[in-house]
């Protein structure tokens, strides 16, 4: 299991556009100086993914009652159907560690492993160490307008990967529990990838069309020391 601790920047208010230039805006829970945010990325294969699914499933729900859990919650990638995230918010290190330590962690966390490549993202407070960025773009979407929204979005994705220098990554992640809700995981090589990105016909032609039909929260890290 690989881990990666990344330095948290800023969070966008609800309502802005993802990979849009932060502004600044309402705070949650994330924003708190001890509040740990962690995307852990699950790499299956066709004949584990069912396994690893309904693992993480129970995971999530036994977690959501931990004390300190803040959010904890699983996504399917809308593009490949071989990659998952889990997704967690903590109050603190101290939440994090009994969480780490109870019988449901220690007992599923090490079955969906030998199921699956992990790597662990971990977002803190730390001082930045190179120029690449991480975001989190949270959409809520409508039921009536879900499907509409994934396509518009899977076709932001197709033309990023295609035509964006700078990308290291970019895909369209569903909440497994929640239809409504998703989430765009990106990476850049530094800042002026992302201003490009920003810039381009494509994000500038579809990301109006997103913004008319959900609300979305981005989240910005930048890499940082274990």
């Amino acid at each position: 299991m690989k881990k990666l601790a990344l330095g948290m920047a800023m969070i966008i208010a609800a309502g802005a556009s993802c990979t849009q230039k932060p502004k600044g805006g309402e705070a949650t829970a994330a924003d708190s100086t001890s509040a740990i945010r962690i995307n852990c990325l699950v790499k299956v294969t066709p004949e584990t993914r069912d396994s690893v699914i309904a693992l993480s499933k129970e995971l999530v729900d036994s977690s959501l009652n931990d004390a300190g859990n803040i959010d904890y919650a699983l996504y399917e990638s809308a593009t490949d159907s071989n990659s998952l995230i889990i997704f967690e918010t903590w109050k603190d290190q101290a939440s994090l560690d009994k969480h780490s330590a109870s019988p449901h962690f220690t007992r599923l966390v090490p079955a969906i492993q030998k199921l699956s490549e992990m790597t662990i993202q971990i977002f803190n407070n730390g001082a930045a160490t190179n120029d690449t960025l991480r975001l989190n773009c949270m959409v809520k979407a409508p039921t009536e307008v879900r499907d509409d929204v994934i396509s518009l979005y899977k076709e932001l994705v197709k033309s990023t990967r295609a035509d964006d220098e700078g990308m290291i990554d970019y895909d369209l992640y569903l909440n497994s529990s929640d239809p409504t809700d998703m989430m765009v995981f990106e990476t850049w090589k530094d800042q002026a990838s992302l201003d490009k990105h920003s810039a381009s016909p494509h994000f500038k032609r579809l990301v109006p069309q997103i913004s008319e039909k959900a609300k979305s929260n981005v989240e910005k890290f930048n890499m940082t020391k274990e």
